[in-house]
């Protein structure tokens, strides 16, 4: 299971977030100008893998953004999205993943993060239902790399082609895991959670998907 953009949200738009800090230490900035230069600076550096706690990545992402050089800016954009304050969790996909994992499917995350992910999923508490997470930061690889889907497969013990990864990049969630041998599931807004749930319903009736060793009982 993908996090950022499938499992966890941002509460509010980047931009506005950003720009309220910006504010807050004497910077006006525009909201709408500040989400597409982010959109614009993710687009440019997403190539690059985060590793450790992330500054070198976020800081000059958020400078690039805001076109400001703060420290303070930063240090406070980087502490309040290190908090769950600014997540919230996707409940009807906690919904679907829960009804996986009582029929005894195997779940675990696999997320392009830094390692203050890990601190977010202890304290929202989805370590109850994905007993695996794996962080690209403290692997060094970020999807869709198939080394650190192959390397997830290992935490969990389970075969490439006996695994399914969901995610809502088409590119690196889905034709990443694919080039791995995953099967890779598309999660799109507009269709949103039922959308997933006719795809794993389609592979249930796949004979044997479930009834594979590391998939299922």
């Amino acid at each position: 299971m993908d996090a950022a953009g499938t499992l966890l949200r941002p509460r509010q738009p980047v931009g506005v977030t950003y720009a309220r800090v910006a504010r807050e230490h004497g910077h006006d900035r525009d909201p709408v100008v500040v989400e597409a230069a982010f959109r614009r600076a993710w687009q440019g550096r997403s190539a690059q893998p985060q590793a450790g706690d992330g500054r070198a990545f976020w800081e000059p992402l958020v400078a690039e953004s805001l076109e400001l050089n703060d420290e303070r800016v930063f240090e406070d954009l980087y502490r309040i999205y290190a908090s769950p304050r600014a997540w919230w969790v996707d409940r009807e996909g906690l919904r679907v993943l829960g009804d996986l994992s009582r029929q005894g499917v195997r779940l675990g995350i696999l997320s392009n993060w830094d390692t203050r992910l890990r601190d977010l999923y202890h304290r929202f508490a989805l370590d109850r239902l994905f007993p695996y997470l794996i962080c690209s930061a403290e692997h060094e690889l970020e999807k869709p790399d198939p080394l650190l889907f192959r390397a997830a497969c290992r935490v969990a013990g389970v075969a490439p082609h006996e695994a399914v990864h969901i995610g809502d990049d088409p590119d690196k969630d889905v034709a990443g895991a694919s080039k791995a041998g995953l099967i890779g599931l598309h999660y799109d807004d507009d269709l949103g959670w039922l959308g997933i749930e006719r795809e794993l319903s389609r592979l249930r009736r796949a004979p044997g998907w479930f009834a594979r060793g590391g998939v299922g009982n």
